[in-house]
């Protein structure tokens, strides 16, 4: 091998010694590219939008809608719609936010899954529905309108599959519901309250399992959150999981709801 490589001229060992390096990192290009990054965002988890499309597909059943994402939004924000039937762009049908009709000036893409809008301007915290060939559906929680001054926030920090879920500006409120989306990953989370015993309930929907807690907000809770963040949960995950917040809200005493934000949205670690 030795000899045959000295009658060798240098260009052609160049060559020879490109080749072999090629072959070497092949495998290594191939595992790369067939792995996926941690450093995507997690929301790419979630089914992206595609332009809206002329075609129509006929709804097998009424229209259903199983999820709006995010829950919060500032005007000009993307909003996703996710659900079933909802056939795609049409003159006899409509998505409403807070009872008042989007233009198709704000509507970004529009399948029979699920629907992309922006806020408009002058939009209003309430319902997100929609009107599909006259029949319609609403989705189960409120749509907040943000801006630069909604204080009340909820964050998820976590570490070795544990978890944390505080809040901050929540002064006012007495009852928290939030959703916990499980959209990666198998087993159950585990769920403890910090501050009061939650109820929990556990339904699975076809994007994922959802875990709605609902819980009282002790007085000196909220008023300590005015000043710092305050521990609300605590949440245990298994391996390779990724779940986040897709849904919250914040009760007055006089049943209005406090705007709420939150960061991040879905969390993997």
């Amino acid at each position: 091998m030795l000899k045959w490589l000295s009658r060798l001229s240098w260009k052609k060992i160049t060559a020879v010694s490109g080749l072999a390096l090629a072959l070497a990192v092949l495998p290594l290009i191939r595992n790369a590219a067939v792995n996926p990054t941690r450093t995507r965002s997690e929301a790419a988890l979630l089914p992206q939008p595609q332009p809206i499309s002329k075609e129509f597909v006929t709804p097998e059943g009424p229209p259903q809608i199983y999820l709006v994402d995010h829950f919060f939004g500032k005007v000009g924000d993307a909003v996703l719609i996710h659900g079933a039937n909802l056939g795609g762009l049409h003159p006899q049908s409509l998505v409403f936010l807070n009872g008042v009709a989007l233009s198709t000036s704000d509507l970004v893409s529009w399948t029979s899954d699920y629907i992309e809008f922006k806020v408009p301007q002058n939009a209003s915290s309430g319902s997100v529905a929609v009107s599909i060939l006259g029949q319609p559906a609403a989705w189960a929680g409120t749509f907040f309108v943000t801006n630069d001054t909604t204080e009340a926030e909820l964050r998820l920090v976590g570490a070795n599959n544990q978890a944390e879920l505080t809040a901050q500006n929540i002064s006012g409120g007495n009852q928290l519901l939030i959703w916990l989306l499980v959209i990666s990953g198998e087993g159950n989370l585990i769920i403890s309250s910090n501050v009061a015993a939650p109820s929990l309930a556990i339904f699975n929907l076809p994007i994922g399992r959802i875990y709605q807690v609902q819980m009282a907000i002790p007085a000196a809770t909220a008023a300590e959150s005015t000043a710092r963040p305050v521990s609300l949960l605590s949440i245990t995950k298994n391996e390779g999981q990724t779940f986040g917040i897709a849904r919250a809200e914040i009760s007055l005493p006089d049943g209005g709801l406090i705007p709420v934000k939150s960061h991040p949205l879905y969390v993997s670690f």
